[in-house]
């Protein structure tokens, strides 16, 4: 039997309840949030045959032992999600005559030597204080010369990249402009050496990297690019290393990224250094003692894709560099962390 309720009835109840009634609809509130969230962790559940390779570097990364201070650390908009690509291996190489003609825009370099691997051949060609390889597969050109002379004042980093893009088209090679430079002052050519100002350096150091998806494609190292390009004071060029792009990439699958605040907490749980560069004038550096920081000091973070030694995948990775110190010296560093959560790797 139901109890019959007139209009007025339910408008005294209510007013007599209204505190009542409000709690029992804010607990209705909470207890749906809390069952969704519940229920959209189970949901979104990934199939193993839906889940990407892990972000495992060849080589074990450095660490940070210290302290990680974000203070510095500026706060650019990421997108919510980003295209994980796949790499496919398009048949190019060179061969003796491409390699010959090459040797030509280079100044007419002699053939000195050929060297065949399990991959193919690599040519040589030199003349006094030059030398250039040519490698058949992967398509690749490395060009060194004696310099580190001069004594005028490095130009600015606007300048240094347009001698770069001037130098490269000179000798015919494939217009980079697609491609994404950044500037290092060096106090001498290494992967490891000093970086300072260009004031003070010996070396400008230009490098340009593929992109896909308006993002830049990156190594193991934040300094594998695809082009690197080294002036001296006198303003000629004393080493080149042009990587052919012959890959092609496919889009495979959209993944949600990380926010900037969770990329920042993966960073000081497990940061992998990925580059260390000692700053000013540092007479002793030993690479097998400075893989770790002591302190790191990010200052920028950008969204880049990293393609892993044998990979068939380019990864989306946060890349922060900045300052830091390893054995009481000042340094240059950065690090990777995978912009994707764990739960859609293997």
């Amino acid at each position: 039997m139901f109890l019959k309720m007139s209009l007025s009835d339910v408008q005294e109840f209510i007013v007599r309840n209204r505190r009542k009634l409000l709690i029992a609809l804010l607990l209705v509130v909470i207890i749906s949030l809390a069952a969704g969230f519940i229920w959209r962790e189970v949901i979104t559940e990934v199939p193993e045959e839906e889940k990407i390779p892990s972000f495992t570097l060849s080589q074990v990364p450095g660490r940070v032992l210290g302290v990680i201070d974000f203070s510095k650390l500026s706060a650019p908009d990421f997108p919510p999600s980003s295209t994980v690509y796949r790499i496919e291996k398009m048949s190019l190489t060179f061969t003796q005559a491409d390699a010959a003609g090459w040797a030509k825009s280079f100044g007419s370099l002699s053939p000195s030597g050929e060297v065949a691997t399990p991959l193919g051949v690599i040519y040589v060609f030199a003349k006094k204080g030059e030398e250039l390889t040519v490698t058949s597969n992967p398509r690749a050109l490395h060009y060194t010369r004696e310099g580190g002379g001069g004594t005028e004042t490095l130009p600015g980093s606007a300048t240094v990249i347009g001698m770069a893009k001037e130098f490269l088209a000179a000798k015919k090679l494939p217009d980079t402009g697609s491609f994404s430079p950044t500037v290092r002052y060096l106090s001498a050519i290494g992967e490891r050496t000093a970086e300072t100002t260009a004031a003070e350096a010996r070396y400008a150091e230009v490098n340009f990297s593929w992109s896909v998806n308006g993002l830049n494609i990156l190594g193991e190292s934040s300094t594998d690019s695809a082009i690197r390009v080294i002036f001296d004071r006198a303003g000629r060029v004393v080493y080149l290393s042009y990587q052919f792009l012959d890959y092609s990439f496919a889009a495979d699958k959209n993944f949600p990224l990380l926010s900037l605040e969770q990329a920042k907490d993966a960073l000081a749980a497990e940061p992998q250094i990925v580059s260390i560069r000692p700053m000013g004038d540092v007479e002793e550096w030993t690479l097998s003692e400075s893989t770790n920081l002591s302190e790191f000091t990010p200052e920028s973070v950008r969204l880049v894709y990293v393609r892993l030694a044998d990979s068939a995948l380019l990864h989306p990775v946060y890349l922060f560099e900045g300052s830091g110190s390893t054995g009481g010296i000042g340094v240059r560093a950065a690090a990777y962390v995978l912009a994707v959560s764990d739960q859609y790797t293997k």
